[in-house]
């Protein structure tokens, strides 16, 4: 690939990450709305069809591991691109699976191949940013985006199309989207950088290690909380808001539109998922101004109280809870990827990523294993929302332990 003596503007470089980050999101969460329908294509319960994505959920976690460490010793970009041409290809497998095995091996490779976007296109991005904490802020809206643009997308494609399409189209998109970064990185447009544009002063070397035992906790717990959420919200408001889904066919039907029960409930969770990630700038805007470990513990505690009710509340006041719940939670992820940065030499950033989603996201795979199995057996999530209130307090206790930090300012670099 092209090389000069100059790093080209990032302004692409961002642009490739935030989209990365879109589909990323997108294509991990399609079948958490698609597995509504497909009991009845499968021949399979609910429970069990949710398993399926369990492994690539797991893979979506530990994978992150070796791609961080190979993209620290050869190309974020070269992963990145892999990524959008290995996911997107998954993506069509499992849009056109016959059987349940080939859909299992579909899911299993998008979250293989998703396993290589957090750990290289965040540490990319920290890296190409003039105010790290707003650019981590906008760059998790797009991961909010896709979350959110998912389940809508997939109910219209199950409601008027087809399933298979709600998988093969953004597949097609996402590997169109890989060619487009293979030939920017050939012509010079984006390139790996080997140093951040906007350095923060170094932390104190005594403090590593805590950080380090503390964020294992800390950012297991996310994983927990918010993998668990993502993939039983759509189950939740399919059993708690049989009113509200009824108000909104027929809102649709007084303005002349038909949608049908798969659209109506994709509206409804990509609404919640959509408004909670916009939190995410307000959390980057923070991260810029205040000390990261206070922003951190403030919104794990605020997480709290609303995991407690989702189970127990219906119609609007299930909305505002489940709303409530996802907003503090991604409000304080721009703080913790600062802390990441922060406390980890630049050579080792992508690796340290890929640390920290092989715990998120890797118990968050086995967290969507035991909800499936727990609603099989009882018919409600009730003990799972218990264990994610639980994970949130135990991280809000973990926070206490972080070392006071700095107030976060990046220079803006012309």
């Amino acid at each position: 690939m092209s090389s000069s003596s100059l790093p080209p503007e990032p302004t692409l470089s961002i642009a490739f990450s935030n989209v990365a980050h879109l589909f990323t999101h997108a294509l991990t969460i399609l079948y958490a709305t698609a597995v509504l329908y497909l009991p009845q294509e499968f021949g399979l319960p609910y429970g069990e069809m949710l398993g399926l994505s369990s492994v690539g959920l797991i893979l979506f976690g530990v994978g992150s591991l070796p791609a961080g460490w190979i993209g620290d010793r050869w190309s974020q970009v070269g992963m990145i691109a892999i990524f959008f041409l290995g996911a997107g290809a998954s993506a069509i497998v499992i849009g056109t699976a016959t059987s349940v095995p080939t859909l299992f091996i579909g899911l299993s490779l998008v979250g293989l191949f998703a396993s290589i976007y957090h750990p290289i296109g965040i540490a990319w991005l920290v890296a190409c940013a003039r105010k790290q904490g707003m650019t981590l802020g906008i760059n998790a809206v797009f991961g909010g985006l896709g979350s959110a643009v998912a389940p809508v997308f997939v109910g219209i494609m199950v409601d008027h199309v087809s399933w298979r399409a709600a998988f093969v189209i953004p597949g097609v998109l996402a590997f169109a989207t890989g060619l487009g970064l293979l030939f920017a990185w050939r012509r010079g447009w984006v390139a790996d950088l080997r140093a951040d544009r906007a350095p923060a002063p170094p932390p104190d070397p005594s403090t590593y290690r805590r950080v380090f035992f503390v964020l294992i906790v800390t950012m297991a717990c996310n994983g927990l909380v918010y993998t668990g959420m993502l993939h039983t919200i759509p189950k939740v408001f399919e059993l708690g808001l049989s009113d509200v889904l009824s108000s909104t066919t027929n809102f649709f039907v007084m303005l002349g539109i038909e949608t049908g029960n798969y659209t109506d409930l994709g509206l409804l969770v990509g609404g919640v998922i959509g408004l909670s990630s916009l939190c995410s700038i307000f959390g980057g805007w923070l991260a810029d101004r205040y000390s990261a470990k206070r922003i951190y513990l403030i919104f794990w505690t605020l997480t709290i109280p609303p995991l407690f009710f989702v189970t127990s509340t219906s119609g609007m006041t299930l909305l505002a809870v489940v709303l409530l719940a996802m907003s503090f939670n991604v409000t304080f992820v721009a703080a913790e990827n600062i802390l990441v940065a922060r406390y980890t030499p630049f050579k080792w950033r992508s690796l340290a990523y890929g640390a920290r989603f092989v715990l998120a996201l890797g118990v968050g795979g086995l967290t969507v294993r035991l909800a499936g199995n727990l609603y099989d057996q009882d018919g409600s999530f009730t003990v799972i929302y218990l264990l994610l209130a639980g994970g949130a307090l135990l991280a809000s206790l973990g926070a206490l332990l972080l070392p006071r930090t700095p107030t976060h300012t990046s220079p803006v670099i012309p």
